[in-house]
């Protein structure tokens, strides 16, 4: 039992440093867009955010969105359970440093409705499933791999396009 513990931690630890340092992306161009949304449309999105999550929406918002009949990670679907337990476990430890390290962000991940999701998808329970608003009103440009937000306070935004890894958690590069 002990050494199950100890190999599941070094497998968290691997992960989490693996989702932090990754440089090379497995699908997708992470394409950028930014730009500025009115105040009025910040305000619905927090208050959509509020609704779906329960919780206080922060300053600065991040949001994950999958869409369905997306295939990227479909190739892990072979592993065993336990392997997607763990990666999935490593992805939510991974985003609960980052919210701790970053306390003025709220940090969702969210998908389309749907059941032609891979098993890292399906299978995390942190992933709130989207009732329409963010895909109509955000998220309306398709991606394979996902798309990333990140909106700020006043209204400026930065899409992430094809953002198999998350990139919008990582630090920005100068």
């Amino acid at each position: 039992m002990k050494i199950k513990i100890i190999t599941t931690l070094a497998f968290l630890t691997i992960c989490m440093i693996i989702f932090s340092c990754a440089e090379l992306k497995l699908y997708g161009t992470n394409k950028e867009q930014s730009g500025v949304y009115e105040l009025a449309k910040v305000d619905s999105i927090r208050n959509y955010l509020f609704n779906a999550s329960g919780s206080v929406v922060k300053d600065t918002i991040i949001i994950k969105y999958d869409f369905n009949n997306d295939d990227c990670w479909n190739m892990l679907d072979q592993q065993s359970n336990e392997y997607i337990s763990n990666v999935v476990n490593g992805m939510n430890l991974y985003i609960a440093a980052y919210q701790n390290a970053h306390p003025k962000s709220s940090v969702y991940q969210f998908r389309e409705k749907g059941k032609n999701f891979n098993k890292l998808k399906l299978r995390n329970k942190n992933i709130i499933i989207d009732n329409g608003f963010l895909r109509k009103n955000i998220f309306n440009t398709l991606a394979t791999c996902g798309t990333s937000l990140k909106l700020y306070p006043d209204g400026h935004y930065q899409f992430i396009y094809s953002d198999s890894h998350f990139a919008a958690l990582q630090p920005v590069k100068k």
